[in-house]
C-alpha cells in the first residue's frame, strides 16, 4: 500500500539555551513560542510513535538546557524511535553525564555544530563558540566504554570551503559522520532560520570552487568516509546554491509531505524555516484522527507561505533533501 505520511519527524522541543543569555549571537529565542510542559513532551513521543514515525530529529535551543532532559532521554529510549539530539557541546559535564551513563540506545545519539577545524578561524555569530565546544567534546566522547552515535552538521559558506574535507575526515576518525548544509539566504519575515544577508553566501563566483570541493567529499565518501548525505545531495550543491538570485531547489512541486516538523509547542510547521498560516493551526494530537491527518497534509500541500516561498526563494536544506530521497523506508542519519 503507497504511503502517505513520513516516517521522519524533526521536532523544535525547546528555544531555551545558554547562548540566548549569555551572548549577542542567538536571536532564536525570539522566534520560540509557549513550550510543552514535560508531561506533554512525554505524551508526544508516544504520538510520534502512533503515527507511524520512526526516525527523529530533536532540535533546538539546546536540549540539554530544558528542565526534563533526562525523563525525556528515558522515554526515547524506551521508545521505538531511533533518534539524535543537535547540541551546541557547551553543556560539556551534563552531555557527557548522560552519555557514559549509557542513556543512548544504538543507533541513537548527538550531532554537534562544527563549521571548522583551525582554532584560528572565525566565521563569526554563534558558530565559533559552538565550533570549539565541539572540537573539545566529541573525542571525549568517542573514548566512551559505549559511546552514543556522534556526528556534526557543518554549514558550508563562502569562508569555509577549505575546512570541509578535514572536517570530513577528523570525524570519521572518531567513527562520526559529517551532514553539511548550505548557508540558505533570503530576507521575509515569516523565516526562521536563513540569514537575510548574502556577505557569506555562495554565489556564481564561487561555484568551481564549490564543485570542486564537493567533488573531493564524494569522492571521500566512496572511499569510506562518513559522510551524512546522498552523493545526489552533493553533486547538486554547487548548480542549486550559486546561482546568485534564488536556489535552484523548491518543494513547491512535491506531491507529499516527506518529514513532519513539529514546534516547540506541538504546533506543526511547513518545514524548517516556515511555520505556515494554514499548516500552524495544527497540533501533534491532530494527528491521531486520520481525518484531521488528511486535512493536514492537503493543508500543507497548499500552504500559502510554502508557495510563496517555493516561488520567490527556494532552498537546499539538507533535511528536507534528504526526506524527499528517504520518503519510503523512514530516512536515516547517517547514509
Amino acid at each position: 500500500m503507497k504511503r502517505s505520511f513520513p516516517r521522519e519527524a524533526q521536532w523544535v522541543m525547546t528555544y531555551q539555551c545558554e547562548l540566548n543569555r549569555v551572548s549577542k549571537y542567538c536571536s532564536l529565542g525570539s522566534h520560540g513560542r509557549e513550550e510543552a510542559s514535560l508531561q506533554e513532551k512525554l505524551a508526544a513521543i508516544k504520538i510520534l510513535e502512533a503515527i507511524g514515525v520512526k526516525t527523529l530529529k530533536l532540535l533546538g535551543g539546546e536540549f540539554f538546557d530544558q528542565s526534563g532532559a533526562e525523563e525525556i532521554l528515558g522515554a526515547l529510549n524506551a521508545s521505538g524511535l531511533d533518534f539524535v539530539i543537535t547540541t551546541n557541546a557547551l553543556a560539556e559535564r551534563r552531555i557527557l553525564a548522560f552519555a557514559g551513563s549509557a542513556l543512548f540506545k544504538p543507533g541513537s545519539g548527538l550531532f554537534f555544530s562544527l563549521d571548522f577545524l583551525d582554532k584560528r578561524f572565525t566565521a563569526g555569530g554563534c558558530s565559533t563558540v559552538k565550533t570549539l565546544a565541539a572540537i573539545e567534546l566529541i573525542p571525549k566522547l568517542a573514548e566512551l566504554p559505549f559511546p552514543p552515535l556522534l556526528g556534526v552538521n557543518t554549514v558550508i559558506h563562502n569562508k569555509n570551503l577549505g575546512e570541509l574535507p578535514g572536517i570530513l575526515r577528523w570525524i570519521t576518525g572518531y567513527n562520526g559522520y559529517m551532514n553539511i548544509c548550505p548557508l540558505i539566504w533570503g530576507d521575509w519575515q515569516k523565516f526562521i532560520y536563513r540569514a537575510p544577508g548574502k556577505d557569506m553566501a555562495l554565489g556564481p563566483e564561487h561555484r568551481r570552487c564549490v564543485a570542486e570541493t564537493m567533488n573531493v567529499l564524494s569522492a571521500l565518501k566512496r572511499q569510506g568516509c562518513n559522510l551524512a548525505c546522498s552523493q545526489r545531495y552533493v553533486r547538486g550543491l554547487a548548480d542549486a546554491c550559486c546561482g546568485g538570485e534564488r536556489f535552484a531547489w523548491d518543494c513547491g512541486s512535491l506531491k507529499r509531505l516527506p518529514l513532519l516538523r513539529v514546534d516547540s509547542d506541538l504546533s506543526l510547521m511547513v518545514c524548517s524555516d516556515i511555520r505556515g498560516e494554514d499548516v500552524s493551526k495544527f497540533r501533534l494530537d491532530d494527528l491521531l484522527d486520520e481525518r484531521h491527518r488528511a486535512g493536514f497534509i492537503e493543508a500543507w500541500l497548499n500552504d500559502a507561505d510554502r508557495t510563496y516561498c517555493a516561488e520567490n526563494f527556494g532552498c537546499y536544506w539538507s533535511n528536507m533533501l534528504r526526506a524527499v530521497e528517504n520518503f519510503s523506508n523512514g530516512g536515516s542519519f547517517i547514509k
